[in-house]
């Protein structure tokens, strides 16, 4: 068993957003007024761009910036001859570069055989949101420029194994939200690949499963109309709980993740975030920040932060989709040396 605003000269302004910030994709502000801004418009991609599903990869074989400069000059270009100088992938131990012609291309997961490689993949467009891009348009190759060819197929018809730990917070001070955090957690249960399983707990100064092994996440009972918002905070007992739960043998083969949802109201433990650290292992950890973000108490565990906006409901709907359309539109690519050459 798994255990487990009129009348003024107006300047957009467009703002990069990194793993760690939140900021507003638009910001439309007065030239004659300093205050800012006078309206925010978010963008759904605003999620997506700040959304990796790529394991830390072992310091010792992060991509130097010489090899990344040397193979942005390579000359790669895919089938209908478009170059491609960027926005590609490095797989160092393996190897292998991944590229797609009409944006950015990462490894999630490279397995490598006799024969060649297993190689499971995400993509991004020009606009930052998850697609399933035509083959044509997609390069797989050494670091010294050997093609290689390789067969393509959709998550759904080739799956990976997935498993997923939702972390809820159900404290005193998310009164306000827990229907919101209900609702959208039943979304993205359901939105997740039919293949995938996932395990639900919920948290205040104690924590319980709401199911008593992993279950399929779109048709398994969680219990979410249970939630009840009262009590203190401890997120560390819970998440090294998940991480324990993950790192079972029956997850040995899985792509993991712990998505987290909190106001981020977590007092110091040093001694419980070093074990944490020694848990964490490839299990990749989203925290999504509800009301005033505190993330000095999880940084160098969580892979990606993220703060609500204005409207939680939506905020929280955009979130969710924005990670089950990146599992989702995962690719798996099946890579050998072709024959009679490159």
């Amino acid at each position: 068993m798994k255990k487990l605003p009129v009348g003024f000269f107006l300047i957009i302004q467009l703002f990069a957003l990194s793993c760690f910030a939140q900021d507003a994709a638009i910001s439309i502000t007065s030239r004659i007024e300093s205050q800012s801004p006078k309206i925010i418009i978010r963008s759904l991609y605003d999620f997506e761009k700040s959304v990796s599903l790529k394991v830390r990869p072992d310091p010792r074989f992060i991509p130097s910036d010489v090899l990344i400069k040397t193979i942005s000059e390579m000359g790669m270009t895919d089938a209908k001859g478009i170059r491609i100088t960027s926005g590609f992938d490095i797989d160092v131990k393996n190897d292998v570069v991944i590229a797609f012609s009409g944006g950015i291309a990462e490894f999630v997961k490279t397995s490598g055989s006799d024969s060649g490689f297993t190689i499971v993949a995400s993509f991004r467009d020009s606009n930052g949101n998850f697609v399933s891009p035509p083959k044509d348009s997609i390069v797989v190759c050494s670091t010294d420029g050997e093609r290689y060819c390789f067969e393509y197929k959709d998550i759904e018809i080739a799956p990976p194994k997935m498993a997923f730990v939702l972390l809820l917070d159900r404290s005193g001070s998310m009164t306000e939200v827990i229907s919101d955090v209900q609702s959208s957690a039943k979304s993205f249960l359901k939105d997740l690949p039919s293949f995938a399983e996932c395990a639900l707990a919920s948290f205040n100064g104690t924590f319980s499963y709401h199911n008593q092994q992993f279950e399929n996440c779109n048709c398994g009972d969680f219990g979410l109309d249970s939630l009840k918002a009262e009590g203190g905070t401890d997120l560390y007992t819970p998440l090294l709980s998940a991480y324990e739960n993950l790192s079972q043998d029956n997850f040995k083969d899985h792509q993991k993740a712990v998505i987290i949802i909190t106001d981020g109201q977590i007092s110091p433990d040093d001694e419980m975030k070093e074990k944490l650290f020694a848990s964490k292992k490839d299990i990749l950890t989203f925290v999504y920040f509800l009301g005033e973000r505190n993330d000095e108490h999880l940084k160098g565990l969580a892979d990606a932060f993220l703060k609500a906006a204005t409207d939680i409901k939506t905020s929280l709907e955009q979130y969710f989709t924005s990670l089950s359309t990146a599992y989702g539109t995962q690719k798996v690519l099946q890579v050998r040396r072709c024959d009679g050459g490159n």
